[in-house]
């Protein structure tokens, strides 16, 4: 039977949903969302990416604002903009978009970004709480989004499975892996040093793929029946594909996401989900939806 399709589209839409409950909740007690993004730089795919952030907020209810610095900007200068945003009230997530230009390391900036409302959990402190399973308070947006759509997959609940993490990322790669052992899967993670992938995939229940190599990972690499989260979107003469052979993967595969519609879309929602939080946290508003991470 082929593979059943994880749309990422359709789940964005029933969290929308829930969002915009929570958001005219908080509106009706006077509090408005607000995320702050700190953008450093001309970076084309994060300006895409921020303006479709602008788009869906608007649509529930949650003021998306985007804090401009020029590619030349300083270390200084960055922590300098991430500090004010600490101090303004009204500002309930910061978010530092990256990739950052070359002479700024993230490793130098990350510990300033206000660690309560560190939506997208880059700082440390949250990185550090995640490494630990110890309950990190935003869980970063990309690696809950992978969670989500394993909710909904037939391997769910991961409990006792074996589970392969390509990639190595602690912008996706790493965090995925601690999330799944957190559910007491078992985890294997693969990166470009590891030799022969499919020895492993065929023993793996759940396939989490995250490279940037476009078409790496095939339907005979896999497990029959295995479920597949394709992180992965490189733009191919025109053509967005994500890591995994859709085309072959989906005759072998028992779920699998599709690129696009995807993980893209439920990326976005949860990180408004984490500035509502935020907002929830910070203003003691007293409502809190029970799907809430």
């Amino acid at each position: 039977m082929p593979a059943l399709i994880l749309d990422g589209r359709s789940l964005a839409a029933d969290l929308r949903t829930e969002l915009v409950a929570r958001t005219s909740a908080l509106r009706g007690q006077g509090i408005h969302p607000k995320l702050a993004i700190v953008f450093v730089g001309e970076n084309e795919s994060s300006l895409a990416y921020v303006r479709n952030l602008v788009r869906t907020g608007q649509r529930v209810g949650i003021e998306v604002v985007a804090e401009r610095l020029p590619e030349r900007a300083t270390l200084g200068e960055v922590r300098s903009r991430l500090d004010n945003l600490r101090a303004d009230p009204l500002t309930h997530g910061v978010m530092l978009q990256q990739p950052l230009p070359a002479h700024l390391p993230i490793r130098e900036i990350a510990d300033a970004i206000p660690v309560h409302k560190d939506v997208d959990g880059a700082h440390p402190t949250n990185q550090g709480h995640l490494a630990f399973g110890s309950g990190t308070e935003y869980v970063p947006a990309t690696p809950a989004a992978v969670m989500l759509l394993l909710e909904r997959s037939p391997h769910w609940p991961l409990r006792g499975r074996r589970a392969a993490m390509i990639g190595r990322s602690i912008v996706v790669g790493a965090p995925v892996a601690m999330l799944m052992l957190a559910q007491d899967a078992t985890v294997t993670i693969l990166h470009r040093a590891s030799g022969a992938l499919r020895p492993h995939l065929k023993k793996s229940e759940i396939v989490v793929v995250a490279t940037g190599a476009p078409g790496l990972i095939r339907g005979e690499d896999l497990m029959p029946g295995a479920t597949v989260i394709d992180v992965g979107t490189t733009l191919v003469d025109g053509v967005l594909k994500g890591d995994v052979d859709f085309e072959s993967a989906i005759t072998v595969a028992g779920a699998i996401t599709p690129v696009p519609g995807g993980v893209g879309p439920v990326t976005n929602v949860a990180l408004l989900r984490n500035v509502v939080k935020a907002a929830e946290h910070a203003q003691g508003a007293g409502y809190a939806s029970p799907k809430a991470m």
